[in-house]
């Protein structure tokens, strides 16, 4: 576990290499990359740091529409198919988000969006997960059940976007889904390892990113994560 002023020093370290893709009076958005994917979006005010972000750059898996900026330096959005038919709503943290200004007209546009993983179950397939705790649906921490008394399931491929329309917009939902391929890094600088597993859900896919071996992580399982989404747009950067 990095001590909070070890990884104080890990951000002011990585500021001179990373790369600069906002700049707005006096603060000034970074984005440093390591050679793993692993990627830290660094907000500074002067010398002084405002605000970092944990991201991965995983490959565009999604497609955002409708983007626009949230209260607490969010973003919200619309995640379309390929013919911009609604698939869901998403609240997110947006790398970008200092490069929308007070554009209205975003167009859809193809994105990475990155779950980092809070808590993580693994079923090895859907009718594991179908059977367990962790795909009933709840609301306000009680069970939903249908008209037969039966509780009602996720589907083993199904994103909730818990924070996206609650009173205070937050980051988080819940990420149920097919495990595709999988991967394992160490950053060289903090010699910390995790996992990256492009997991297919909703109808789109997600990057989740794990430490390793918490849990582990194979190609064909089903997942119930509950997740903090960061998502990045590169098209925004050319815009």
């Amino acid at each position: 576990m990095r001590t909070r002023s070890g990884f104080r020093d890990l951000v002011h370290g990585v500021i001179p290499e990373a790369k600069v893709i906002a700049e707005e009076r006096d603060a000034t958005l970074y984005v440093w990359t390591d050679a793993t994917g692993a990627r830290l979006i660094i907000t500074t005010e002067g010398d002084l740091v405002r605000a970092v972000t944990t991201s991965y750059a995983g490959p565009l898996g999604a497609r955002l529409a409708d983007v626009r900026a949230a209260d607490g330096g969010l973003a919200i959005a619309e995640i379309v198919d390929a013919d911009d038919d609604v698939l869901a709503g998403v609240a997110c943290e947006l790398e970008e988000l200092q490069l929308l200004g007070d554009a209205e007209d975003v167009p859809a546009a193809d994105a990475c969006l990155v779950g980092l993983g809070r808590s993580v179950e693994v079923f090895d397939g859907p009718e594991e997960f179908l059977a367990s705790d962790a795909s009933r649906m709840t609301f306000a921490g009680e069970s939903a059940d249908d008209e037969t008394g039966e509780p009602m399931r996720f589907e083993p491929e199904s994103f909730s976007p818990d924070g996206a329309f609650t009173m205070q917009v937050d980051a988080v939902a819940r990420v149920n889904g097919t495990v595709l391929d999988v991967t394992r890094h160490e950053v060289e600088r903090t010699g910390q390892a995790f996992t990256a597993a492009q997991v297919r859900t909703g109808g789109f896919e997600v990057t989740l990113c794990v430490p390793t071996g918490e849990p582990d992580l194979a190609p064909g399982q089903v997942v119930a994560a509950n997740t903090y989404l960061v998502a990045s747009v590169p098209s925004l950067l050319v815009a």
